[in-house]
């Protein structure tokens, strides 16, 4: 055991940026932060340790954190896939509300790579019934998979096609919900990340409509759409790629490579699942038409379908005010034990765009401890014919996550 621990910190203190110190206090914190989310009193009294209200309700402040720790072997082919154990997330923030209607959120990354390391930081209204508002790097409302927390998707990572999903983005969002629906729309300029490097100017509308036409408890049937129109600007570039759905590799088997003429890009998405007590049936088709000024204009398609069953016996969750899933709760003090499968396809080849196609199958296994850790294993198949350099390649990946949150 004093051996695995000492290898795990060599590897974190080799990892990919950064100096000793500031290794040294990511493994303090991520190690705080298990210790924490695995204590006895886990539940209501770490809960009240990390979230004051005030008397008359009209102030409130909850501390919140994840860590997702990775460790990945790869069995690669053409592209060199990185054996490693990586932090995947360390994430701490903040949420509350003033005045009672008011609300604020700000959270911070400091494994990210891409928006700055800075997540949803946005300052939101709620004094209207079945409405919510917010501004500020909000996420954009597309996709059942990138709306549902990293924390409670049933894989390590989102599928290949979430490669369309633009996320986070600085912007203004409205929310509003009924019996058996929910609708989300909002107007977006950059994200942080494009600010920071000066590649700006998009400006976007997106929207996102689900019905459940069943809502029943135990069985739940959801349906959605969405889309986002993004103008680019004139100086702006646009590219799409893809990891294998591992994040220890910083390697891509598919990658349209840098865009430079991009006009405008119309992105459309179709989600459905099928909620039967511990069973789950889900799925997505994506498209992106991309206008270019000066080269025929491609198209790119993804999508994916999962099955996951929770062997224990436990519920999967489901909020039809966001459309999108929630925590699986564990009846047991061993926990909960879930099984997943999912097939997932990216295809950048079109026009003079010769970004690759792959087709991935993977497998997972998540043990559910509590409502504060998780142990997640996952086998990945990944297919690329032809990669983005035109040649055919797969892969077979093993990857395990420890995964604290509060």
């Amino acid at each position: 055991m004093r051996k695995t621990i000492n290898s795990i910190n060599n590897d974190l203190l080799k990892n990919k940026d950064g100096n000793m110190y500031q290794k040294i206090t990511r493994v303090s914190a991520m190690v705080a932060l298990a210790l924490v989310a695995t204590t006895s009193h886990a539940g209501n009294a770490l809960q009240d340790a990390t979230s004051y209200k005030s008397e008359d309700g009209d102030f409130t402040i909850k501390l919140k954190g994840r860590v997702h720790l990775d460790a990945a072997t790869a069995d690669d082919d053409v592209t060199k896939l990185d054996d490693d154990v990586d932090l995947r997330r360390l994430r701490l923030g903040v949420a509350g509300t003033v005045m009672k209607d008011w609300t604020y959120t700000y959270n911070y990354d400091s494994e990210s790579d891409v928006g700055y390391r800075v997540k949803g930081a946005y300052i939101g209204y709620k004094g209207f019934d079945h409405v919510r508002i917010s501004v500020g790097n909000v996420q954009q409302p597309f996709s059942l998979e990138e709306l549902t927390s990293s924390n409670h998707i049933p894989f390590m990572e989102r599928s290949l096609a979430n490669a369309f999903a633009p996320s986070y983005t600085i912007g203004a969002l409205v929310k509003t919900w009924g019996d058996h629906w929910s609708f989300a729309g909002g107007y977006f300029d950059d994200n942080l990340a494009d600010r920071h490097t000066n590649n700006e100017g998009s400006h976007s509308l997106a929207a996102r409509f689900t019905f459940n036409p069943i809502d029943k408890r135990g069985y739940k049937i959801h349906l959605g759409a969405s889309t986002v129109y993004r103008n680019v600007g004139s100086n702006q570039t646009v590219s799409y790629s893809s990891r294998p759905e591992s994040y220890v590799t910083d390697a891509k088997l598919l990658s349209s490579s840098t865009l430079y003429d991009v006009d405008d890009i119309q992105t459309y998405g179709l989600e459905a699942a099928l909620i039967k007590g511990s069973w789950l049936l889900q799925g997505e088709a994506m498209r992106a038409d991309v206008s270019r000024k000066d080269n025929a204009d491609p198209t790119f398609d993804g999508g994916y379908v999962q099955a996951g069953w929770i062997v224990t016996g436990e519920n999967y969750r489901y909020s039809g005010k966001n459309g999108s899933f929630k925590q699986i709760k564990p009846k047991s003090k061993y926990g909960a034990v879930e099984l997943a499968v999912r097939y997932s396809t990216l295809d950048l080849e079109d026009k003079n765009v010769t970004g690759g196609e792959e087709d991935n199958v993977t497998l997972g296994v998540n043990w559910h401890i509590n409502q504060n850790l998780r142990i997640m294993a996952n086998y990945v198949y990944a297919d690329a014919s032809p990669n983005h350099d035109g040649l055919d390649e797969n892969a077979d990946i093993l990857q395990l996550r420890l995964q604290a949150y509060f």
